[in-house]
């Protein structure tokens, strides 16, 4: 493998499978998240409320089935992207007493040694979890505040309803920091929502293991990089 940091061979990120995912899963979450808040506050007429609550219903719906059709189309991946998320180590904890360099490299304009990561940041590793835990109750508790209010005991309505607020608005939270940092890596953003592939010389930088461990030639020209 070359080493040059301009080495602009590709590799395959993220796949035209992931990428529809994902594209979705942005295009329900944002209109979710803005009009969560809405209803949260209710700074609307009963008319605008409504409007509101329908917008909502049918962004959840689209998040739902899109997180359903992923599972069942792409299971393999899912079980993957489980496994990379939750596996930690040493190399995570130092990740965040440094929080990846980048508080050093904006605020003070100067670069901090970085533990080498896998495919996926100890940060992006964080937010996927919370993705995951929290995408899933959110899911799971919509549904039923949604169908049956009423017919679930009550004292469930109101933990799912309090475990739907909390989900939500740490999601919500989360949204402008990751929303940031993929276009500040914009080699990254590119590849989640245009092509798929990484340059080599970012890959290496910034996701050195993986670069190592899963990532081999393809047999034909050489020239090109494909994952294991």
């Amino acid at each position: 493998m070359h080493h040059d940091q301009h080495d602009m061979r590709p590799i395959l990120k993220h796949p035209l499978n992931v990428r529809v995912f994902h594209y979705i899963l942005l295009m329900s979450f944002l209109p979710l998240a803005a009009t969560g808040l809405l209803l949260f506050f209710k700074p609307l007429t009963d008319q605008g409320m409504q409007l509101t609550y329908n917008i909502h219903i049918i962004a959840g719906v689209v998040m739902t089935l899109d997180a359903v059709a992923f599972t069942v189309m792409a299971f393999d991946r899912v079980v993957l992207f489980v496994a990379r998320v939750f596996s930690l180590s040493e190399r995570d904890v130092k990740w965040f007493m440094v929080l990846g360099g980048y508080p050093q490299k904006f605020l003070l304009g100067k670069k901090v040694p970085v533990p080498p990561m896998n495919k996926y940041n100890s940060g992006q590793k964080l937010f996927g979890a919370c993705v995951l835990i929290g995408g899933t109750a959110l899911i799971l508790s919509g549904l039923v505040l949604w169908l049956i209010p009423h017919a679930a005991p009550r004292d469930l309505v109101w933990f799912l309803g309090m475990a739907h607020l909390a989900s939500g608005l740490l999601l919500t939270a989360f949204l402008p920091v990751h929303l940031f940092l993929a276009v500040y890596r914009f080699d990254d953003f590119k590849a989640m929502m245009i092509h798929g592939n990484v340059p080599y010389h970012d890959a290496a930088e910034y996701t050195p293991l993986w670069v190592e461990q899963e990532i081999a030639p393809v047999a034909t020209s050489g020239d090109e990089l494909t994952q294991k």
